[in-house]
C-alpha cells in the first residue's frame, strides 16, 4: 500500500505531471486518516498517499510541501466550536489560499454545520464533507468531480500540458487540461474542460516574476481584463466564467471558440467579399464596446474569433481602458499593443480613444482586401515610424472605390479620422457594396 508517514515531496514539477494520483491526508484523527486512505486506494491502486497529523495551523506553516500534491484532504474539528474560533477559526485555510495556487483541499468536517460549511467554502476549500455522512462513494464522486479520472492518462498532447502546468506550479482546480495553446514562461494559454461547466474552455494563466503577483503590471492587465469583460453579455464579445488569483498566480477561465480566430482563417485563404462580411461584423462588435465606454487598444486579427461565417467575437481586453478613466494606461513613450496595427498616436505614446481603433481596423481593412500589411519594415522602430509618417497605400483596383473609407480610417490625426464606428458604416452603404 503506497502509504508515506512524512510530509515531504522530492520530484520535480515536471516529472509529477505523469505520475499518478497524489493525495495529502492531514488529519488529527488516526482512524480518518485510515478511511480515507483505504477508500481511495480501493479506486485508485497506484495512488501515492502521504498521512500525516498535521492539521490547521500546523499544516498552513508547511505551504510549499502542499504544492507536490493533486489534492489534499483535511480533518477539522468544529465540536468545540468557541475554543475554535478563538484559535483563529479558519485563518489557517485562508493562508494556505493566499499562499498560491494550491492543490484543491477537501475539509471533512466533524460537528459541522451549514454555517461553517459556508465559512470553509468561503476560505478557501474545495469542497466540504460532514464526517457523519462520509462514505466511499462520496469521497470518490467528491475526488472525480475535481480533478477528473486519476486513471485516465489522457493523449500526449494532455500530458504535455499537465507537464507544462506543473512546471509553472498551476493547477487549477475544476478544469481537465487539454492542450498548451501557447506557452512564454510565465505566460500559458490552456485549452481545458471545466466539469462545473461541462464545456471547453481557455485558461489564461500567469505565474509571479518576483515578489507579490498583485504588484504586477500583468496581473493588473489580467484583472482589468477580467473587470472589463464581465460588463458584457453579448456574442460579440467573449464569454467569460471565473477569475482566481493568489499571491504566485492567476488564471482566467474564457469562452473558447472552436472555428479559431480570424489570423488563422487569412492564413488559409479569405476572399475579399467574405472577408469584408467579417470586417463589417467586427464593426459590430467594436460600436458594442465603444459604446460601453470602452477602448480596447489591440485590435488585431488574432484577437477577433470567429463565432461563424458572418458573426466575430473580441477577446483580449488586456490592454483595454474605459474612456472615462482619469488616469492614462500609457505611460509617455511607453508602447503597448502589436506594432502592425497600431495607431500613430500609440505609436508615438500619446493618449488613444476611440479613433485609435478605427485606425487598427484600418489596417485590418487593407490586410484583408489586399492580402499585405500596409505598412512593414525590418524593425519595430521602423514600422512605428511609418505608421507615423507613410502614406496610405492603394488598394488592389477591384476594391478602389473602397480607398477614401480606408484614407480617413488611417488618417495620422486622430480628428481627422472618423469619430465612430456609426460614420465608417454609413460610408461603406454609400459605396453600394454589400458587406452583410
Amino acid at each position: 500500500m503506497a502509504v508515506n508517514s512524512n510530509l515531504a515531496v522530492e520530484s520535480s514539477p515536471a516529472s509529477r505531471a505523469s505520475e499518478r494520483l497524489r493525495v495529502l491526508i492531514a488529519a488529527d484523527d488516526q482512524t480518518l486518516r485510515s478511511t480515507l486512505s483505504r477508500y481511495i486506494l480501493r479506486e485508485w491502486p497506484a495512488a501515492t498517499i502521504t498521512a500525516c497529523n498535521d492539521s490547521g495551523p500546523a499544516l498552513a506553516r508547511k505551504l510549499t510541501a502542499l504544492h507536490g500534491y493533486d489534492l489534499i484532504l483535511t480533518g477539522c474539528d468544529f465540536a468545540s466550536s468557541s475554543r475554535f474560533w478563538d484559535e483563529g477559526g479558519l485563518r489557517w485555510l485562508e493562508q494556505i489560499r493566499d499562499g498560491g495556487l494550491h492543490p484543491p483541499i477537501v475539509v471533512v468536517a466533524e460537528c459541522g454545520s451549514e454555517y461553517t460549511a459556508v465559512q470553509t467554502m468561503a476560505a478557501g476549500a474545495a469542497d466540504y464533507l460532514p464526517q457523519e455522512l462520509l462514505s466511499r462513494e462520496l469521497l470518490i464522486g467528491r475526488i472525480q468531480r475535481l480533478l477528473g479520472d486519476p486513471n485516465e492518462g489522457g493523449t500526449e498532447r494532455t500530458r504535455e500540458a499537465r507537464r507544462t502546468a506543473a512546471h509553472m506550479g498551476v493547477r487549477p482546480y475544476g478544469y481537465e487540461l487539454l492542450e498548451c495553446l501557447d506557452y512564454s514562461g510565465r505566460r500559458a494559454v490552456f485549452l481545458a474542460r471545466s466539469r462545473e461547466l461541462e464545456r471547453q474552455v481557455v485558461l489564461k494563466t500567469l505565474c509571479a516574476d518576483e515578489g507579490s503577483l498583485t504588484l504586477d503590471p500583468e496581473y493588473q492587465r489580467f484583472a482589468r481584463e477580467f473587470n472589463l469583460i464581465s460588463y458584457f453579455d453579448h456574442p460579440a464579445v467573449a464569454g467569460i466564467f471565473e477569475f482566481k488569483a493568489s499571491r504566485r498566480h492567476c488564471y482566467i477561465a474564457m469562452e473558447y471558440f472552436p472555428r479559431g480566430d480570424l489570423r488563422r482563417r487569412m492564413r488559409r485563404g479569405l476572399g475579399p467579399e467574405e472577408g469584408l462580411e467579417l470586417f463589417s461584423a467586427l464593426l459590430d462588435a467594436l460600436q458594442l464596446v465603444h459604446e460601453a465606454g470602452i477602448v480596447h487598444r489591440d485590435i488585431k486579427p488574432s484577437n477577433v474569433m470567429l463565432r461563424d461565417r458572418d458573426r466575430v467575437a473580441l477577446i483580449d481586453f488586456g490592454l483595454a481602458r474605459q474612456v472615462s478613466d482619469f488616469v492614462n494606461l500609457t505611460i509617455a513613450g511607453e508602447v503597448h499593443g502589436t506594432p502592425y496595427y497600431m495607431s500613430p498616436e500609440q505609436a508615438e505614446g500619446h493618449e488613444t480613444d476611440e479613433r485609435s481603433d478605427l485606425y487598427s481596423c484600418g489596417v485590418l481593412l487593407y490586410e484583408l482586401l489586399s492580402g499585405e500589411k500596409p505598412f512593414r519594415g525590418d524593425s519595430v522602430p521602423a514600422i512605428l515610424d511609418q505608421h507615423v509618417h507613410a502614406p496610405v497605400p492603394a488598394l488592389p483596383p477591384p476594391w478602389a472605390s473602397l480607398q477614401p473609407i480606408l484614407a480617413r480610417l488611417l488618417e495620422k490625426s486622430p480628428e481627422a479620422r472618423y469619430q465612430d464606428v456609426a460614420g465608417v458604416r454609413s460610408d461603406l452603404r454609400a459605396t453600394g457594396i454589400r458587406t452583410r
